[in-house]
């Protein structure tokens, strides 16, 4: 029996080995439990933070303010957005976020540029 066992600690250290060596190791979790078994178990993703889709969020709306600018005139613009704030809460916060800012000027005077 105690050549059994010591073949089984062999393979047991050589799928450790593994583990150890490849990318997988931070894709899963071991531990001892109550019993002594060895549990392995698959860990949980990391969530982070999904930085290109935010930026490109924020692209895509500054791009498209500086594009309504461009076209509608700085102007005509600015006279739409403050019809937005006398009224409710929404629409107060949306005359907030559409008023010209430097980067919205600065994209629709490139925008006028090209033309």
């Amino acid at each position: 029996m105690s050549d059994s066992y010591s073949e089984f600690q062999d393979r047991v250290a050589h799928i450790y080995a593994k583990h150890e060596k490849g990318p997988r190791l931070r894709k899963v979790s071991r531990y001892v439990d109550r019993d002594g078994y060895v549990v392995i178990r698959g860990r949980a993703p990391r969530r982070s933070v999904p930085w290109a889709g935010l930026i490109m969020i924020a692209a895509a709306f500054f791009g498209v303010k500086g594009t309504m600018i461009a076209t509608m005139g700085n102007d005509f613009y600015n006279s739409k957005v403050s019809k937005l704030e006398p009224a409710n809460i929404v629409e107060r916060a949306a005359a907030w976020t559409m008023q010209p800012d430097p980067l919205s000027r600065w994209i629709a005077l490139q925008i006028k540029s090209l033309r």
